[in-house]
């Protein structure tokens, strides 16, 4: 029998409610979705469903008296790429008292609740606590953070490193998920079997606590799902959205309602499937914004779904399992914190500063120390410093944390790049990969996964040597839900970044960016390739990047579908060629080009070469290629110098040795003129084994040379 209040009750509890003012951003659940393409999918699991709900109201099971208190241990897993979503441990504490507040009735705004659902609000006697022993029996606080760009995709196959079910109740916090939901749960039934890793709650980081990048308006959501995870629908029913049809949730004590997206404040509002009944909007099973309240029967239901066994819910609460996961510990013991950092920004020119933040995890840091090579200040403690790095290439980064309990560090080999104050190569210019040397080009493979562009040997046009993104993975060996087993799944959303050398345009007109490249796709409708191809022009070292070109669907396909094949291109007719315009001035000397991968589910290997960067020089050939440089003996020993015998003009010549790392170990000027000159490099200590390389320079012309000493 579903419970009725009248109007007269509800007009005298109107003029009291601060929250039931209406809101202009309204939570939106992604249960239902999720929950109806299940359902057609697999029709047994909505009989699963039904049978849940006949099970939880059995009031005679032992449910809602086995234990005074639930106390269930969780653990949340922040998926995030170093921005606003990877959310901060209070955010998450503040989060946990919200829960634990809204479960055993101590929220304070219950004040605010309708007269006559006062008597029916109900303390679930439920609580949750954070883990503090990890599923190997390592210290937690229940809280791990993971790099990945799964955390844009907000699905199923964002939840990553899901900690057993059976022991944890597992939420994931993510940046952005589709159809516009904050989050979902799906009912214990749904994830029997198979889909079990798809098991716990997926939420956005702005709708965790109060504090932070949350909001109190939307530190109900959780609360909300985690009813969901505990087998409770909707008020209105699993059926359809609010305001859509009168529906009902199977819930004794809860009336039949069309619900709401908005809080009421007219009698009108609240009266809408049985006036003059007047609706439980206030439930946080709803989408009010100003809910408040579970009911009695609802907290039985949730109650009675912890002692079946579906779902694994059963084992959550047990003392076992408690003493297990840590979650009695009070107070949580202080575990070692675990390393990380983010970099402001990964390419730079030499000279600049270059923004780092200590982003380690899983305890407090009382000491830190930076380590960074070729880099002013060498060392910092601060948990934001800010460096200069001299020379150039990839500079190693380390951090080392403690506390009282222990000690981690992160070493980094290829966390900032730094651009030289000159040119790899001065335009008109074309790269066929031949040579075989790619040791310019620049590969970004954010997430150090296995899909990353490598140079090739074969496949390239003509059958040449090219360059490669190796999206293919055979996984038909792969054991069941490892991250092998999802590689295709994950796939999507996933960005690799082939970046060209620098090149000197500031005397070449009418450039173009010119490029040959094959394709195919596991994809078979337009709408599963949603990959695409970007290309990027940055003239300040890649700190920047503006975008010239984006190729999708049939601009991308050049050689159809690959569906289960590693796929090569094998004739020219499975290639095309793009066109870029490029907008040079003359003070263009350090432009790159970037080929930015986007990869989807189906997406399979990209092949990029002879590329070409045209154009018509405006001014004068460099005078150092008419001066028939040599530098020798090249190799040359520890113990041999370095000379460089050139056809001098009549200006001075500038000489720099620096080593890999772009430090400078000398630089020199030899001020003969017009006549053959041999200039012997003066090295005040023996050269280590190794490659090095000699810039010489005169005015504002450029080139380098490669040594290498044995």
């Amino acid at each position: 029998m579903k419970l009725k209040f009248n109007s007269f009750l509800f007009v005298l509890a109107l003029g009291c409610s601060v929250s039931m003012n209406a809101q202009e951003n309204h939570f939106n659940c992604g249960h239902n979705k999720r929950t109806q393409e299940l359902w057609a999918q697999d029709p047994q699991l909505k009989a699963d469903y039904e049978q849940l709900v006949a099970s939880a109201r059995q009031t005679t099971g032992t449910g809602a008296t086995a234990k005074t208190t639930y106390i269930i241990p969780i653990v949340f897993h922040i998926v995030h790429e170093y921005g606003v979503e990877n959310i901060s441990d209070a955010q998450v504490y503040n989060q946990v008292d919200i829960l634990n507040r809204d479960y055993r009735k101590q929220n304070a705004d219950l004040s605010e609740l309708v007269a006559g659902y006062d008597t029916l609000a109900a303390d679930v006697n439920i609580e949750f606590r954070l883990a503090t022993i990890d599923p190997y029996g390592n210290c937690t606080n229940g809280i791990e953070h993971i790099y990945s760009h799964e955390t844009n995709n907000g699905d199923d196959y964002a939840k990553h490193n899901q900690w057993m079910r059976s022991k944890y109740l597992n939420i994931w916090v993510v940046r952005s998920m589709r159809d516009g939901v904050a989050g979902y749960a799906y009912y214990p039934s749904a994830t029997e079997g198979g889909f079990f890793f798809a098991d716990g709650i997926i939420i956005l980081h702005n709708y965790i606590g109060s504090m932070g990048t949350g909001n109190l308006n939307g530190s109900r959501a959780l609360t909300h799902e985690i009813g969901h995870y505990l087998g409770l629908a909707h008020p209105w029913g699993s059926t359809n959205e609010p305001g859509v049809a009168c529906g009902d949730d199977g819930i004794d004590d809860t009336p039949e309602t069309k619900g709401f997206n908005f809080c009421p404040t007219t009698l009108a509002q609240a009266q809408v499937c049985n006036a003059p009944v007047v609706e439980n909007y206030q439930n946080y099973m709803d989408y009010s914004y100003c809910s408040v309240m579970f009911t009695k029967d609802q907290a039985a239901f949730m109650r009675n779904t912890l002692v079946v066994e579906t779902g694994n819910r059963n084992n959550l609460w047990t003392d076992t399992n408690l003493i297990e996961t840590g979650a009695l510990a009070n107070p949580a013991p202080l575990c070692a914190p675990i390393a990380d950092f983010s970099v402001g920004t990964k390419f730079a020119c030499e000279g600049e500063t270059v923004s780092f933040k200590d982003a380690s995890w899983n305890a407090a840091v009382t000491d830190r120390t930076w380590y960074f090579t070729d880099g002013t200040p060498a060392t910092s403690t601060s948990a934001t410093p800010s460096v200069t790095f001299s020379g150039f290439g990839w500079k190693k980064v380390k951090l080392v944390v403690s506390n009282a309990t222990g000690t981690d560090s992160l070493v980094s080999f290829q966390s900032v790049h730094i651009s030289p104050t000159w040119a790899d190569k001065v335009g008109p210019y074309t790269e066929d990969f031949e040579s075989g040397n790619t040791v310019s080009w620049l590969v970004d493979n954010p997430e150090n996964n296995y899909a990353g562009w490598a140079f090739s040997n074969t496949n390239g046009k003509d059958n040449s040597k090219c360059m490669k993104l190796n999206n293919y993975r055979d996984v038909s060996a792969a054991q069941a839900f490892t991250d092998l087993y999802f590689y295709n799944f994950r796939l999507g959303g996933n960005k690799d970044a082939l970046i060209s050398p620098s090149y000197n345009l500031s005397t070449t007109s009418g450039s173009e960016l010119i490029f040959d490249f094959a394709y195919a796709t596991g994809g078979t409708t337009l709408s599963e390739i949603t990959e695409s191809l970007k290309v990027y022009v940055s003239k300040n070292c890649g700190k920047t990047w503006t975008l010239r070109e984006t190729l999708t669907t049939t601009d991308l396909l050049t050689a159809g579908n690959s569906t289960g094949i590693d796929f090569k291109p094998t004739s020219n007719t499975q290639w095309k060629t793009v066109t870029v315009p490029v907008v040079i001035n003359n003070t263009d000397t350090k432009t790159r080009f970037k080929f930015e991968f986007n990869s989807s589910d189906v997406s399979n290997n990209v092949y990029i070469d002879n590329i070409r960067v045209t154009g018509v020089l405006t001014v004068a050939e460099n005078p150092l290629n008419t001066m028939d440089l040599t530098v020798y003996p090249n190799p040359t020993n520890t113990t041999d110098g370095i000379a460089i015998n050139y056809v001098a003009n009549e200006n001075p010549v500038e000489f720099q040795l620096m080593d890999v790392q772009g430090k400078v170990l000398t630089t020199e000027t030899n001020t003969s003129v017009n006549g053959q000159v041999t200039h012997e490099l003066n090295l005040t200590s023996p050269l280590a084994a190794g490659c090095y390389y000699v810039k010489i320079s005169q005015g504002e012309f450029s080139l380098t040379k490669k040594v290498v000493v044995l």
